[in-house]
């Protein structure tokens, strides 16, 4: 096969030419370099190629689909609803008095995953099939096996397939942020659903019921009146301890012997710095007092004043009355002056020096030795008073340290005492809160089943669904997937090329045209431009600047239409281009050859002389020379079948060597 980069360049060089007439655009270059794309007209050419795989595995996929909505079965759902109550104010809660704060959400979606999982238990499907009857459900599981071969079943076996077929057909979905549990079984009957649903329900009630409904008070009870005993006993032997050390509240009376140890130590070293003051007290008094004079001098007085000397006074009297009368009288008054010489006169008998001089000195009775007499007598007194205070203070600390030890003790086992007083109390709370629940949960369930409502019971589906459709989709979609699988694998199997670019990309060698109708004599349109196209691709190109002379046709299989090609691309060179052309055909008599060459220019002759009686201007020089050149063609093939035992048989050795050809002619050898 030759192409010319496929069919896009082949259609935009194919212009609307009169017949006949030579392509006369430029072809392009004969070994181009390049692989053409991948067109959708590719992906259909092989499609047909493959068409009888792609149909055949498609078909079954259809037929396969068809089959199975044929033998599908309408199935009914049957639907209930089921409340599941979380909160703790109903019963089945292990709070219902009412003590604990309400479920957060978490929990109460944990609650409800909780109870669908009883619900798709075994146990809960066991019971349903046994009040059903796993037959009634499912009859085919009681069938001989193996198309009557084997027998069937046996009721284990049927009971374990009836429980698998169960689950299949079980649905049981938590509604979205609800509480509402949604139960839902399929079958082929609408009432045996619903009874199955309802059934199911009631198992699981049941089921729930034996779970959840344990009497727990009376042990609850036992262990409640165990604890009382143990906590009263422990309560006994705290009360003896405490009036063993005389012990009101512990704290405090440890408190207070600390405080008192404290405080009697502090008196005690404070007392005893008083002793040690009061004896260098004593000791310093006593080396005074022996140090101490009797007598111990008073005063000395040293005077020229006699006792009854009153000019002092005298003066003062005078001055006075001076002032008084001045102030009420002229300094001419004669009493007023009177009183001038009077204190004139007293004034120079003050300054007489004929006065006599007097020394007076005094010694008494050292004052000190009584005031450290007395002294000494009160620190000796109060020395014996701080020496039997010490004594005392020894004795309680004595004592206090004492009781602060027994206190010590008495704290230690009172703490293990009351520490197990603690626990039994926390257990014996505990226990009455779970006795008093226990209680409340017993007689809520007398009355109320427990905290699961069925809100909705099943009814008899009056619809319901087919698998009939999705099969019937299923196949034609699977066919048309599974026929485009088979085609890409028969693709990816394929040994023969059908696409020029194949040949172009497994070879590497550029594909110049390419005839799609090598079973005819390459007569349509699109052929006839590949051949003018062909043509001038090996007329254009040569060795050395020279044309081709000689070119011959070889294919890997015989009748591959390279006969065909060869003869019209002669007939092309011979009407074409003029040109002197010999076909040697080196694999046969050349009889088909010449056959098919006279029935092509009898055919062409026929064609000229009905469309020449039409035209008004007819080209007879051009019909002379096409005449002798198909005549040429005729007699070279002729000359073939003459030579053929010669051309043919003696030179297969060499293919390409050129058949003496004449000047400007191009020899085809086949």
């Amino acid at each position: 096969m030759l192409s010319q980069h496929l069919e896009n360049r082949r259609q935009s060089q194919s212009a609307d030419q009169p017949d006949g007439t030579p392509a006369q655009q430029s072809h392009g270059v004969l070994f181009s370099s390049g692989v053409s794309a991948f067109t959708p007209r590719d992906l259909l050419i092989l499609a047909f190629y493959h068409k009888r795989i792609i149909l055949v595995v498609a078909l079954l996929a259809i037929i396969a689909g068809l089959t199975a909505a044929t033998y599908a079965r309408t199935r009914y759902a049957a639907e209930s609803l089921v409340m599941m109550m979380i909160d703790r104010a109903h019963a089945g809660i292990s709070d219902v008095a009412g003590t604990l704060p309400s479920i957060l959400s978490i929990d109460g979606l944990k609650s409800v995953d909780s109870e669908i999982r009883i619900l798709e238990s075994r146990r809960v499907i066991e019971d349903t099939l046994s009040a059903l009857g796993p037959v009634t459900l499912f009859p085919e599981i009681a069938r001989p096996r193996l198309f009557g071969l084997l027998p069937a079943d046996s009721p284990q076996d049927q009971l374990e397939k009836a429980i698998d077929k169960f689950k299949r057909r079980l649905q049981v979905e938590q509604q979205s942020s609800s509480n509402i549990v949604r139960l839902s079984f399929s079958h082929e009957d609408p009432d045996l659903a619903a009874d199955t649903v309802n059934a199911l329900a009631d198992a699981y009630l049941k089921r729930r019921r034996a779970i959840f409904d344990v009497p727990r008070s009376p042990f609850l009870a036992s262990e409640l009146a165990r604890h009382s005993d143990q906590l009263k006993s422990i309560e006994g032997q705290i009360q003896a301890l405490k009036s063993e050390y005389d012990i009101v509240d512990l704290g405090q009376e440890s408190l207070l012997a600390a405080n008192q140890v404290d405080s009697i130590v502090q008196r005690r070293r404070q007392t005893q710095e008083r002793q040690a003051a009061l004896q260098a007290e004593v000791t310093a008094a006593k080396k005074r007092l022996a140090a101490l004079p009797e007598r111990v001098f008073d005063f000395r007085e040293q005077s020229n004043q006699t006792q009854n000397d009153d000019d002092r006074n005298v003066l003062l009297r005078l001055e006075l009355e001076r002032d008084r009368m001045a102030s009420q009288f002229l300094p001419d008054y004669p009493p007023l002056q009177e009183l001038e010489r009077k204190i004139r006169t007293v004034r120079q008998s003050m300054k007489g020096g004929d006065k006599p001089v007097y020394n007076t000195t005094r010694e008494v009775r050292n004052p000190s030795i009584p005031f450290l007499n007395n002294h000494l007598l009160t620190l000796e007194i109060e020395q014996d008073a701080v020496a039997r205070q010490l004594d005392e203070l020894n004795r309680q600390h004595t004592v206090a340290v004492e009781k602060v030890g027994r206190l010590r003790k008495a704290e230690s086992e009172l703490r293990d005492l009351e520490r197990t007083r603690s626990v039994m109390e926390d257990i014996y709370r505990d226990y009455a809160q779970r006795t008093e629940a226990a209680r409340a949960e017993e007689e809520a369930a007398k009355v109320r089943f427990s905290n699961v409502r069925v809100v909705q019971p099943a009814v008899a589906p009056a619809t319901g669904t087919s698998m009939a459709p999705s099969f019937i989709i299923a196949g034609l979609v699977g066919g048309i997937l599974l026929g485009g699988a088979a085609g890409v694998l028969a693709t990816w199997l394929r040994q023969v090329y059908i696409l020029p670019h194949e040949i172009e990309r497994d070879l590497g060698v550029p594909a110049i045209a390419s005839f799609s109708d090598t079973d005819g004599e390459l007569v349509s349109p699109g052929a006839q431009q590949e051949l003018i196209h062909l043509a001038a691709q090996l007329r254009d190109h040569g060795l050395d600047d020279q044309p081709m002379a000689l070119i011959q046709f070889v294919t890997a299989n015989d009748g591959d239409g390279d006969a065909i090609v060869a003869r019209g691309l002669a007939l092309e060179f011979a009407k074409g281009r003029g040109l002197r052309t010999l076909v040697i055909d080196l694999c046969g008599d050349g009889t088909g050859q010449l056959a098919a060459i006279n029935a092509g220019a009898d055919g062409e002759a026929a064609g000229e002389a009905d469309s020449g009686a039409g035209e008004r201007v007819t080209d007879h020089r051009a019909a002379k020379r096409r005449r002798p050149r198909s005549a040429a063609l005729r007699r070279a093939v002729a000359l073939g079948v003459a030579a053929g035992d010669g051309i043919g048989a003696g030179q297969p050795a060499h293919p390409h060597r050129p058949v003496a050809p004449d000047a400007g002619a191009a020899e085809s050898t086949l």
